[in-house]
């Protein structure tokens, strides 16, 4: 795990005084992990070696400018200031890289030459201090910089991602974001996704967990999930039988694909045994493979349940829900999955209120609508639930406090409140190839299988939803995956 900060300036600030250290040595710093970083990319020839740097006229463009100065002579190095240094460690920056030679440019000055012969370009222009709307000159600027084939590099933030993780019209995109100190939040939203690149994070003068460490105030925002935060199920002891591993039940439906693809996913994950229940009175189970069991009630030896998916949203699928819902309120020991439909069902409330506790949801952005509206938690839109996600996930929570929720998306956001704090992880890994139906009930029986295994809900929570997306790693091409190709693909994480 690695931890996530909304602002890191405060951070910057305590870690000068407690260490002693200097904006100035802090900035070198940033400089050389940039030049590292391109030394790095080592795509340089003779003929081509050229380096572009947009600097702005604050901090950033300063940390520009001092990479300007180190890669003097090394390579082609052209600066364009998108705007004149202001802040006095720019103005200094500037001075002395105008002292070693290095050559700049203003906007006016622009032409499509200078970024088809760059074969890297950084971005120093605004960093964690960007608000609002890129204005058009450098939109047009970042345009023809996003649209070649050099190896771009974001200082800190890519220009045009604020720190709320909004992103403006003409963003740079990144193939690399060099951030500095600590990780940002707004790295990690789903709208971000596609400008970051790859996130690495650069020391300025301490180590990482120094400078996390040099405030006295709780600044953390969240925490990032990493593939050594996955605990497999595996089975250590010889001695056991199938009802070792739980028994995990999947409400069945209306729509049979979806629960059949969740017990497929459930029994891949470990579950000792897997059932599909109608508790319709019209049930029809000829589509079911062999391997999963089917009933008509529930199963005496039940240890979890996951429900909502194919149910549909009729009178009928919420009598089901109710009866389910009825089942696990009298039942509170046994853990549950929300998924899909049952997002949708008014009897949700209450039983949050009544019971909450051993509850996982797992709606993508359309249905945390859903359920934040029949909570009365307000009437948010889709695009709220995507660009607002972590402060609504703490909403839910802070309401819902025994409840786990998984809010899916390209970067999926677990919260949870423990009893003292609210706390959110993030998980990085999934891959476009997840956007297709079926993914979902996939991750609601991988969650399911290891909550039958007794699993706490927020560890369940997190190994499913890594097992999911690292699966889809394993996947060679991004548009032809199928839900029974990521099932298949979970047998290899071990």
């Amino acid at each position: 795990m690695q931890n996530l900060f909304f602002d890191t300036r405060k951070l910057d600030e305590s870690c000068r005084a407690a260490y002693g250290l200097t904006e100035e040595i802090m900035m070198e710093n940033a400089a050389a992990a940039l030049e590292n970083a391109i030394l790095e990319h080592g795509k340089f020839s003779d003929f081509r070696n050229r380096v572009l740097i947009f600097c702005g006229r604050g901090n950033n463009g300063a940390d520009g400018y001092a990479l300007a100065r180190r890669l003097r002579l090394r390579y082609d190095v052209v600066v364009f200031q998108c705007e004149q240094p202001s802040s006095p460690l720019c103005v200094l920056q500037a001075e002395r890289a105008a002292k070693c030679g290095t050559v700049f440019f203003d906007l006016e000055d622009f032409t499509l030459e200078f970024v088809e012969s760059a074969v890297v370009i950084v971005d120093c222009i605004f960093g964690t201090g960007f608000r609002g709307e890129l204005n058009e000159k450098i939109q047009i600027l970042l345009n023809d910089a996003n649209d070649v084939s050099a190896f771009r590099i974001a200082c800190d933030v890519p220009s045009g991602i604020d720190l709320d993780g909004n992103v403006s019209v003409g963003t740079f995109k990144a193939d690399l974001t060099v951030t500095m100190g600590a990780l940002k939040l707004s790295l990690f939203h789903d709208l971000t996704k596609d400008f970051t690149g790859e996130v690495v994070c650069a020391d300025l003068g301490v180590v990482r967990r120094l400078y996390e460490n040099s405030s006295n105030s709780p600044l953390k925002a969240a925490v990032l999930l990493d593939e050594s935060d996955m605990f497999l199920p595996h089975r250590t002891r010889l001695c056991v039988n199938k009802g070792s591993f739980g028994h995990a039940v999947i409400a069945f439906g209306e729509k049979k694909g979806a629960p059949v693809l969740s017990g497929l996913s459930a029994e891949r994950f470990g579950a000792g045994l897997v059932t599909l229940v109608d508790l319709s009175g019209d049930a029809d189970f000829d589509s079911v493979p062999p391997e999963l069991m089917t009933a008509t009630e529930l199963p005496e030896r039940t240890t979890a349940i996951a429900l909502g998916m194919g149910l549909g949203r009729t009178a009928q699928a919420e009598a089901i829900i109710q009866q389910f819902f009825n089942f696990l309120a009298v039942n509170p020991e046994i853990p549950c999955v929300i998924d899909a439909d049952a997002c949708y069902s008014p009897s949700l409330p209450g039983f949050l209120k009544q019971r909450g506790r051993k509850t996982v949801l797992t709606p993508h952005p359309k249905e945390f609508q859903a359920i934040l509206r029949a909570c009365s938690l307000g009437d948010y839109s889709v695009q709220d639930c995507i660009t607002r996600r972590p402060e609504l996930i703490e909403l839910f929570c802070r309401a819902f406090p025994k409840a786990t929720i998984i809010v899916k998306g390209a970067n999926p956001m677990i919260g949870q409140f423990d009893g003292r704090k609210f706390n959110l992880y993030v998980n990085p890994f999934g891959k476009p190839c997840l956007a297709k139906g079926g993914s979902g009930d996939v991750l609601s029986g991988l969650i399911v299988a290891l909550l039958s295994q007794k699993y706490r809900c927020i560890d369940a929570a997190a190994t499913a939803s890594l097992a999911h997306a690292l699966a889809s790693r394993k996947i060679a091409c991004d548009f032809s995956m199928t839900p029974l190709e990521l099932i298949e693909k979970v047998a290899s994480l071990g």
